[in-house]
């Protein structure tokens, strides 16, 4: 089930950057929020398989946009985000709150 919040973290050459990701399903529908570095930024996507979606969407960041894509699987409690942005490629791994 992809449904629910995940405290997530991503390893940037700045350092660790730590934040939630909410993941809500309807149907194949997929939708949800990125928060972090105090910001929230909405995504939609398609829901692939029961534990599996992709979205994309733009995080706004002091230093300007990152438009991205993302590859999600959520395996029990733990998520794993692949992403593919304007600024390189990143993985981001949480774990359901």
């Amino acid at each position: 089930m992809l449904d629910g919040r995940y405290s997530c973290s991503l390893n940037t050459p700045m350092g660790a950057i730590n934040g939630t990701i909410t993941l809500m399903s309807r149907e194949n529908n997929v939708q949800g929020i990125i928060e972090t570095m105090g910001m929230k930024n909405a995504f939609n996507g398609m829901k692939t398989k029961e534990n599996e979606c992709s979205f994309k969407g733009t995080f706004n960041t002091p230093l300007g946009a990152i438009n991205y894509t993302a590859n999600c699987i959520v395996n029990g409690n733990m998520l794993e985000l692949m992403t593919n942005t304007n600024k390189g490629n990143f993985k981001i791994l949480g774990k359901r709150m």
